[in-house]
């Protein structure tokens, strides 16, 4: 099976990334898919088609309780199913993923025959409901994207604060050591257990002392996380904003 992409003028936005520079843009383009020319919406996706492909599979399950299927790597597919949100004609709703040098992307067109497919030409205003239905997947798949990294650095903070809480436990429990220690060696009168006992207290200050240095770098990866989720939340209200308008 044969397939292509070929690739119109884009009209894009510059945003900040979610993985490097992302140019946003909603845009129909005419795509070579399977010895034929189809017309389809293209958009950039981040930088991962699999993650892609998936959610646009939970996007068409969720939103028309219909299930694609895979064709090969890059093409996901469902056979003659009816949008009604869209056409009155049934069709093949397809999925798209492609590489260029600038971007990731997906096409997702609706083929009513070998060579027929949604456009603005011959069908407008099913395109145009056909566009509402693609920029809706492609907000839906970026607030994937963003959840998806989101939870990737509130696991990280779990780690962490794990971490710093496991020191903090065990630098109080060799604190209550060292006391219970130097109360025993205030009743304790022979040399060698008392020098003994001394030691133990300057092993375990020693390994207080590392623990307690582990903490400032903790916290500092700690703060760089916070910032990070921030930038985050604020870059998904940027891209989600912008393709509300596209």
């Amino acid at each position: 099976m044969k397939k292509g992409i070929t690739l119109g003028i884009i009209v894009m936005l510059l945003l900040p990334a979610l993985h490097g520079q992302i140019h946003l843009f909603l845009e129909e383009q005419e795509i070579a898919y399977d010895d034929s020319k189809l017309k389809g919406w293209v958009m950039p996706v981040t930088n991962n088609l699999e993650e892609a492909l998936k959610d646009l599979d939970d996007y068409i399950k969720d939103r028309s309780n219909i299930r694609m299927k895979k064709d090969g790597k890059e093409v996901m597919i469902a056979e003659k199913v009816a949008l009604p949100a869209i056409a009155k004609k049934r069709g093949d709703l397809i999925g798209y993923g492609y590489i260029t040098d600038s971007y990731y992307a997906v096409a997702i067109i609706f083929r009513m025959g070998y060579d027929i497919s949604l456009n603005s030409e011959e069908y407008p205003s099913e395109m145009e409901n056909f566009h509402t239905y693609a920029r809706q997947f492609m907000s839906y798949h970026y607030e994937q994207a963003y959840d998806r990294r989101m939870e990737t650095i509130d696991n990280e903070i779990k780690d962490l604060e794990k971490e710093k809480n496991k020191h903090e436990k065990d630098m109080d429990g060799m604190a209550k050591r060292i006391g219970n220690i130097n109360g025993r060696i205030e009743k304790e009168t022979d040399e060698l257990k008392i020098e003994e006992m001394r030691t133990e207290i300057t092993t375990l200050e020693a390994d207080i002392e590392s623990l307690r240095n582990m903490i400032p770098d903790i916290d500092n990866k700690l703060e760089d996380l916070h910032e990070r989720k921030d930038q985050l939340n604020t870059e998904a209200h940027t891209y989600l904003g912008t393709i509300g308008s596209l």
